[in-house]
């Protein structure tokens, strides 16, 4: 399906279906090496959390109603001396997280109780609560866990050592090829009359690692089709991506080498700015993210398109947009959407100094990107927004 100017909305979504349209390699990993990766399949719990009836609370496991006489202690992990059964009026010191005796009403905590020659005696408690953890109230055998397509956090591979795996299927993290374009750009130093500096090669590989991707292959592309051509010709990447060349000027080659290359539009073009000339694209089992060669509406296309790119070609699905609302107005009178990088504050979202299409110095300042439509906003009004992913 071809986009022609899509809005941000629209273009986000055919581009992650696009991506998620593709197909996805599944390999196993071991549980510490799964933070950061993608579930591949559903699972579910093969043990109960916890296993068994467990204390909550260091104190006494106690039955029926006290003062109780004392009983041996009984330590977390061993099972065996919390076996035999607890008797009325018997209490037995037990530590967080002890199996506790079959009998047990409740465990009374150490803060709630003393002894005395051998004796426990309560102090007053209306509310009497149990601290005891029944089994499986965490969770189940059976219960489901992790959904496929979920990035794998601390916590959630916690969950999955608690459910007894040890190891879990995920997503193949997708090869990426990026293309710098543009005879004017140039790799270190400061750059003479007419040349610019490379913003790309080092930052955007780490930036789409960090989003789930392998690490990607870094080519410089001079400004003519042919080899233009030969570095968008990359069947042993799943994902592409350019900078420059997505405009319409006579070194903008990145249209006529996609179509050279018989690649589908997917989008192209975006009713936004920055990052208007933006465009998606698909050739067989490879995904095309053209970004513009303006390091501002680049970024802006990877933040609003980019992100979503890849949450479709790990399976996931990519997060909705926030809100902010705004502390100051923000005029636009050109058709389309206004992104602005924003700073908060104690009144609420703020532009940044400094932005423009060529200027990054604003987007380093900011916490996020805010949308304002055609016609712009007013203090006080809410707009969609977007988190940054570093």
């Amino acid at each position: 399906m071809t986009v022609r100017r899509a809005d941000w909305r629209v273009a986000r979504a055919e581009a992650a279906d696009a991506a998620g349209a593709l197909p996805r390699t599944v390999e196993t990993v071991v549980l510490g090496d799964a933070v950061g990766r993608t579930l591949a399949a559903d699972v579910t719990s093969l043990a109960r959390v916890p296993g068994s009836d467990v204390s909550a609370m260091d104190g006494w496991a106690v039955a029926g109603e006290g003062p109780w006489r004392l009983g041996p202690s009984i330590v977390a992990g061993r099972v065996a001396n919390g076996a035999e059964a607890l008797s009325p009026g018997v209490a037995r010191p037990v530590t967080t997280g002890a199996v506790v005796p079959d009998g047990t009403d409740r465990v009374l905590r150490s803060e709630s109780g003393h002894v005395a020659d051998d004796v426990l005696t309560a102090d007053d408690d209306p509310l009497r609560p149990s601290h005891i953890r029944r089994a499986g109230e965490e969770i189940d055998r059976g219960d489901a866990l992790v959904a496929a397509g979920t990035l794998l956090t601390p916590p959630r591979v916690a969950v999955l050592a608690l459910g007894g795996h040890d190891a879990v299927s995920v997503v193949l993290r997708p090869s990426v090829a990026l293309a710098v374009l543009g005879d004017e750009v140039v790799a270190e130093g400061v750059p003479a009359r007419g040349a610019v500096r490379d913003v790309f090669s080092v930052p955007v590989p780490r930036l789409l690692e960090s989003l789930g991707t392998a690490p990607a292959t870094t080519t410089r592309v001079a400004d003519d089709l042919d080899s233009t051509v030969a570095a968008l010709d990359r069947p042993d990447s799943r994902l592409v991506v350019t900078t420059g060349g997505t405009a319409h000027g006579p070194t903008d080659h990145v249209r006529a080498a996609l179509e050279r290359l018989g690649a589908e539009l997917v989008v192209d073009g975006l009713a936004m700015r920055p990052g208007q000339p933006l465009v998606v694209a698909r050739r067989g089992e490879t995904l095309y993210l053209c970004l513009p060669g303006n390091p501002m509406a680049a970024y802006v296309g990877l933040v609003v398109v980019g992100t979503a790119v890849v949450d479709g070609l790990l399976g996931r699905r990519p997060a909705p947009p926030g809100a902010v609302t705004l502390a100051v107005d923000v005029s636009h009178p050109r058709p389309g959407s206004l992104v602005q990088a924003y700073r908060v504050t104690p009144d609420g979202a703020v532009p940044t100094e400094r932005q423009s299409s060529a200027m990054l110095r604003g987007l380093a300042d900011a916490d996020g990107l805010l949308i304002v439509p055609e016609g712009g906003a007013r203090a006080g009004e809410v707009v969609p927004a977007l988190g940054l992913p570093w």
